[in-house]
C-alpha cells in the first residue's frame, strides 16, 4: 500500500510541477553571459555613476574637475526642491544639502576656486532671486545676488583671480541678459542686452579673457556673442534659425577663438560655430530626421587639439518617454557619436568637461528612476551584464517573492546590485558581493498589474553594468485557493525554490 502512496504523490507532485513551472521564471545556467561590450578605443570604458539616487534628484546640474581630475557636481533635488553638492573624493560619492529655501537650485552652475572649493551661482524658484553660495573650508555660505524682478533661467559662473565669482543670468520678466560680479565689497550688476527676447533657455556661457567676460547666448532665433572691450560691450549676431535657439554653450580654444554649440529647437538641429581668426563658420552636427531631433541640453569641451566634445539628448518627436544620453566629437576628420545611456528616459540636465588626457566626464539625469548620474572613461571595465532574475512569474499582490541574479566582473572586484521591481521603486544598493555569487532580493507589489524586474550591477569604482533583460511578473486580481495549494506542495517538496 505504502508502494502505490508513492506512486500517487509522485504523480501529483508531476501534476502540480507541470501546473506550475510555467509560473517561473527561469535562466539557462549553460548560457552564455550576453555581455554587451562598452569597450572604447585605447582600451578605455565608459564608467556609467548613479551619483545620487535618494528620491528625485539629479536635475539642472552643472560639473567641474579639481586639481586631482575628481568631478564635483551642483543639482537641484527636485522632489525636495533643494539645491545639493556631490563630489568624487577619490574612493566614493559623496553628497550634500546647500540650500533648502524656497525651491532652490533651478538651474545651477558650479565653479571651483584655486583651493578647490565650489562656488554655485543658482536661483531661488520660489521668490525668483538670483543667489549665490560657496564652501569656506568649514561651512556653506548663502546670500542673494540680486532679488529685483523675475530672476529665473539658466545661467553661467566663472571666477576671476581674486577667486570673484562673475555670473551671466536671466532677467525673465524683462527678457533681458544681466551681469553680476563681486568687487571684493558689494555686488555690481548690469544690462547687457535689453533686447527683451532673453528666456528660460537663452544663456549659455561666460568666460574671462584677460579679466575681461566673454559670453555666448541665445535671444529668440538668433545666436549671439559678446565681450567686454574695457570700456563696453561688443556683442554681435553670429547665427539666425527660423526658430528658437536653446542650450548654448561657448569654449575658447588656445588662441581665445570661441567656439559655440546650441540646439536649433524648432527642427532638432546640433549646431556648431566657431571662429577661424578672420570669419564664423557654422555646420549642423546631427540634423533631425521625421521622427527623432537632437541637441538638447548641449554642453561643449574643447580638447588639447582644440577639437570640440559634445554632448547632448537625442530624443523622439512628440513623445516623453524615450530619451538617450549623447556624446559627440570631431577628431581632426570627422564626428564620432556615441550613446552614453539609452535604456528608458535618460539625460538631459546635462553638462562635460575634459579632463587632462582629454577624456570626458559629464553629469545628466535620469528621468525614469530620478537619479543623478556620470559618465567617464576609464580603464576599468565595467562588470559584465547580470543574469535575468529568475523567480515567480505571477502572484498576488501584499506577498513577498524572492529573485535571484548573478553578475561577473573581468577584474574580479566586489559587486553590489539593484533591482529595478517595475513599480516604480528599486531596491537599494546591495552588497557586496563576490564576483559571480548568485544575490536574492525579496518584494511585494501592492497593485494588480504586470511589472518587469530587472537588475544592474556596480563595482567597487562605482562603475555600473548595463540593465539586465527584464523579467516580466503578474500580478492577477485573485489567487485561487488551487494556485495556492499547489505553490504551498511546491514549497514542500522543493524547500529550496525562491
Amino acid at each position: 500500500m505504502s508502494g502505490k502512496k508513492t506512486v500517487i504523490y509522485g504523480v501529483v507532485i508531476l501534476f502540480v510541477l507541470a501546473a506550475v513551472m510555467p509560473a517561473l521564471g527561469s535562466n539557462n545556467v549553460l548560457s552564455s553571459h550576453n555581455k554587451e561590450s562598452m569597450k572604447l578605443e585605447n582600451d578605455m570604458f565608459w564608467s556609467i555613476e548613479t551619483v545620487d539616487h535618494e528620491g528625485f534628484v539629479g536635475r539642472y546640474t552643472s560639473i567641474a574637475l579639481d586639481s586631482q581630475e575628481y568631478p564635483h557636481i551642483s543639482y537641484c533635488d527636485a522632489g525636495n526642491w533643494d539645491l545639493k553638492y556631490a563630489y568624487w573624493d577619490g574612493s566614493e560619492w559623496k553628497t550634500e544639502t546647500v540650500d533648502t529655501k524656497y525651491m532652490a537650485g533651478v538651474p545651477t552652475a558650479i565653479v571651483l576656486d584655486s583651493k578647490g572649493y565650489p562656488h554655485i551661482a543658482y536661483h531661488e524658484a520660489g521668490h525668483e532671486d538670483l543667489k549665490y553660495a560657496y564652501w569656506t573650508g568649514s561651512e556653506w555660505h548663502m546670500e542673494t545676488v540680486e532679488s529685483e524682478g523675475r530672476l529665473l533661467g539658466h545661467l553661467d559662473v566663472t571666477l576671476d583671480e581674486n577667486d570673484y565669482p562673475h555670473i551671466l543670468y536671466c532677467d525673465k520678466g524683462n527678457g533681458n541678459l544681466k551681469y553680476a560680479y563681486w568687487t571684493g565689497s558689494e555686488w555690481h550688476m548690469e544690462t547687457v542686452d535689453a533686447c527683451g527676447d532673453i528666456g528660460w533657455f537663452s544663456v549659455g556661457s561666460i568666460i574671462l579673457k584677460e579679466g575681461n567676460p566673454y559670453i555666448a547666448y541665445a535671444a529668440d532665433n538668433e545666436l549671439k556673442y559678446g565681450y567686454w572691450t574695457g570700456s563696453e560691450w561688443h556683442i554681435e549676431v553670429v547665427a539666425t534659425e527660423n526658430g528658437e535657439i536653446h542650450y548654448t554653450s561657448m569654449a575658447l580654444d588656445s588662441k581665445g577663438y570661441p567656439h559655440i554649440c546650441y540646439q536649433d529647437y524648432e527642427n532638432g538641429d546640433l549646431e556648431y560655430v566657431y571662429w577661424d581668426g578672420a570669419e564664423w563658420h557654422k555646420e549642423t552636427v546631427l540634423e533631425h530626421s521625421s521622427t527623432e531631433g537632437y541637441g538638447g541640453s548641449s554642453s561643449l569641451s574643447l580638447d588639447s587639439h582644440d577639437y570640440p566634445h559634445i554632448e547632448y539628448y537625442r530624443y523622439i518627436k512628440g513623445e516623453d518617454t524615450d530619451r538617450d544620453q549623447e556624446y559627440i566629437y570631431w577628431d581632426g576628420s570627422k564626428w564620432n557619436r556615441e550613446v552614453i545611456e539609452s535604456e528608458g528616459y535618460v539625460g538631459g540636465c546635462s553638462d562635460i568637461v575634459l579632463d587632462s588626457n582629454d577624456n570626458p566626464v559629464m553629469s545628466y539625469f535620469n528621468w525614469d528612476l530620478g537619479d543623478l548620474k556620470c559618465a567617464r572613461k576609464t580603464a576599468n571595465a565595467p562588470p559584465e551584464k547580470p543574469d535575468r532574475p529568475s523567480g515567480w512569474s505571477k502572484g498576488a499582490t501584499g506577498r513577498n517573492y524572492t529573485y535571484k541574479t548573478s553578475a561577473t566582473d573581468a577584474e574580479g572586484d566586489q559587486l553590489w546590485y539593484m533591482f529595478d521591481w517595475g513599480d516604480g521603486t528599486s531596491s537599494d544598493w546591495l552588497g557586496p558581493h563576490d564576483s559571480g555569487e548568485t544575490v536574492k532580493a525579496t518584494h511585494a507589489w501592492d497593485e494588480n498589474g504586470t511589472y518587469e524586474i530587472r537588475v544592474k550591477v556596480k563595482d567597487s569604482h562605482y562603475s555600473e553594468s548595463v540593465w539586465s533583460d527584464p523579467l516580466p511578473v503578474t500580478m492577477p486580481k485573485t489567487y485561487s485557493i488551487l494556485e495556492k495549494l499547489f505553490e504551498w506542495i511546491l514549497r514542500m517538496v522543493w524547500p529550496g525554490m525562491p
